[in-house]
């Protein structure tokens, strides 16, 4: 019963992920399975007494041996229909099933917060979509269905032995609790293999993807091929998958030798009966035929279920993502934003529980106004910037855009009231125009060309041999660093939201691309608010309000550039050594 019990578990969480038509497809089909394996069983059963009236040429319960094949003849007709059906439904929810687990995966991924993504989070995805995605599919489409139509036909077949030799039931029936325990012990074998290998294969997988994106760096440190850590999770990868291959040895010599038990103890009867009497020598080599049938659809219960097993694991990550917290937004906006302004309510904020990255951030930025915040490397300026666009929740106090709480405002209702322009730049690998188009696809051709002059993209449209039609390469990599970032703001310019946030937003330009920046963040003041991460000189004082955050993530002080500078503090020595370093000339 936990055998079957944990199934209908398992089924439940495959039909999670599959629309309701799949869901029910997938039901008839199992059903046609179950149908398919009554009549398997019946037919085995039928074998025994038809091949007696031929022996005999004698009527068997009553039946004559035409009308035992036709009997037979009948059941195997029917099974095949209904195997044939259960199994072409299976595969088509299987089909199904694949397609939608992206489809849920891809929708989870958007919803998740930033703080879920890890290291090995591109590996853990990549192996969903692509490897765990088909082995979960397989076990839809096939393993359910052949687990169902072979337990159903043993059952039967246990059942009907009784009724030709009590003898031979009574070892079918002593032989099942024995099966079961062999089974659950082969069970807590591949439950072990997989615990060995899927947590390495995932970080091996990781590494992979990391070998893959930062060659450059890797090269520059001369680690280009010599990269230990791809290297060691290589070594313990394989060291894993040989212990869990041992695993998956140990059960099934254990699911195999129950096999063999059964099917030696069967024969041994067959022949006792031969020589003690009590059986014909025919019917001795019937019970012998029937018991190898029996044993290859008790081997073909074990490859399902042992198959089934290891899906259930994959499932399990599926699950975990799938499971992970989100962010709670409502579906509707409780109100809407007021105007443009942007205010920080005693806010505090921790990636990592009792270890606060903010404290007690207090402030207003009015509309149509500029906020430079500047400090120390790791003191949460960054931070501030995603809070405010609600890429975390704060941890205490509340960060308000047009006097509403983030938190209350729809997705829908909080994008389109802001832009970013951050320091990781992603360009998707279609054509440059496309790329600026995505801020708003309507957008006319005057309106590309205003925003492209102001970010310093038309000096790349004219470079570039097909110009806004060149393809940007997978995560743009056709274009300099400082260049995608030039795409990036042409982007925030375009939507024309009316708070916009820059996180570094001139930190890989030149000087001559600098001063373009400057002059679009100059015209984003006149209709939106400007909230900027910044160290660039000039960015900063063209704030019309700085604050400085110290170490703690407390805000230091505030006011504007002149009131800063006479205060005589940090953002005086900050703003010193910035001065002192914009002077510094190559020899």
């Amino acid at each position: 019963m936990d055998i079957m019990s944990r199934n209908r578990n398992l089924l439940s969480r495959f039909r999670r992920y599959m629309i309701p038509e799949d869901a029910a497809m997938h039901k008839r089909g199992m059903a046609a399975c179950i149908s398919a394996g009554v009549f398997i069983g019946l037919a085995l059963c039928t074998m025994m007494p038809a091949a007696m009236s031929l022996l005999t040429a004698e009527p068997q319960w009553g039946l004559s041996f035409n009308t035992w094949v036709i009997i037979l003849v009948v059941l195997t007709a029917f099974s095949c229909v209904l195997d044939y059906w259960g199994t072409k439904l299976g595969y088509t929810a299987g089909l199904g099933y694949m397609r939608m687990l992206q489809k849920h995966i891809g929708n989870k991924v958007a919803s998740l917060p930033l703080g879920w993504f890890t290291a090995s989070s591109a590996g853990l995805l990549s192996r969903i979509v692509t490897q765990e995605m088909m082995t979960s599919g397989q076990a839809v489409a096939y393993f359910v269905g052949g687990f169902l139509r072979n337990l159903c036909a043993c059952v039967i077949f246990g059942l009907g032995t009784w009724v030709w030799n009590w003898r031979l039931g009574l070892i079918v029936t002593i032989a099942i609790p024995i099966l079961f325990v062999l089974f659950k012990l082969g069970q807590k074998c591949i439950e072990k293999e997989y615990a060995n290998e899927s947590p390495a294969e995932e970080e091996l997988a990781s590494r992979i993807v990391e070998f893959a994106q930062c060659q450059g760096a890797l090269r520059a440190c001369h680690a280009g091929s010599t990269y230990e850590e791809l290297s060691s999770s290589f070594a313990v990868a394989r060291r894993k998958s040989v212990r869990g291959l041992w695993w998956g040895v140990l059960g099934n010599m254990l699911t195999g030798m129950g096999q063999q038990l059964l099917v030696f103890s069967m024969i041994l009867l067959g022949s006792s009966l031969c020589v003690t009497g009590i059986a014909a020598p025919f019917e001795a080599i019937i019970i012998i035929g029937v018991s190898l049938r029996f044993s290859t659809m008790i081997a073909d219960i074990s490859a399902s279920l042992f198959g089934l097993e290891e899906r259930r694991q994959t499932l399990d990550s599926i699950d975990a993502v799938m499971n992970a917290p989100e962010i709670p937004v409502p579906q509707t906006s409780k109100d809407l934003p007021h105007d443009a302004s942007v205010s920080a309510d005693h806010v505090a904020f921790s990636y990592v529980p009792d270890k606060p990255v903010l404290r007690d951030v207090h402030f207003t930025v009015p509309s149509s106004s500029m906020l430079a915040i500047v400090g120390p490397s790791g003191c949460g300026k960054t931070t501030v910037i995603k809070l405010a666009a609600r890429f975390y929740d704060t941890t205490a106090g509340t960060m308000k855009i047009g006097g509403v709480d983030v938190r209350d405002l729809s997705t829908e209702d909080l994008f389109k009231n802001v832009s970013f322009v951050f320091q990781d730049v992603y360009l998707f690998n279609d054509t440059l125009r496309n790329n600026v188009l995505l801020a708003r696809p309507n957008a006319s051709d005057s309106d590309i060309e205003r925003v492209a002059d102001l970010a310093g993209v038309t000096d790349i449209v004219k470079r570039l041999p097909d110009g806004w039609d060149t393809v940007c390469g997978e995560s743009g990599r056709a274009l300099s660093g400082g260049e995608r970032q030039r795409v990036s703001i042409a982007r925030a310019l375009l939507k024309q939201a009316p708070i916009v946030l820059f996180d570094e937003a001139t930190s890989a330009l030149d000087a001559e691309n600098e001063a373009n920046i400057v002059k679009s963040i100059e015209e984003l003041r006149k209709s939106s608010t400007v909230i900027a991460v910044a160290h660039k000189l000039e960015t900063i004082k063209m704030a019309d309000k700085i604050i400085v955050l110290n170490a703690s993530g407390s805000i230091e002080e505030e006011g504007t550039h002149d009131e800063l500078l006479a205060l005589n503090g940090a953002y005086a020595d900050f703003w010193g050594k910035h001065v002192l370093s914009a002077r510094w000339k190559l020899a």
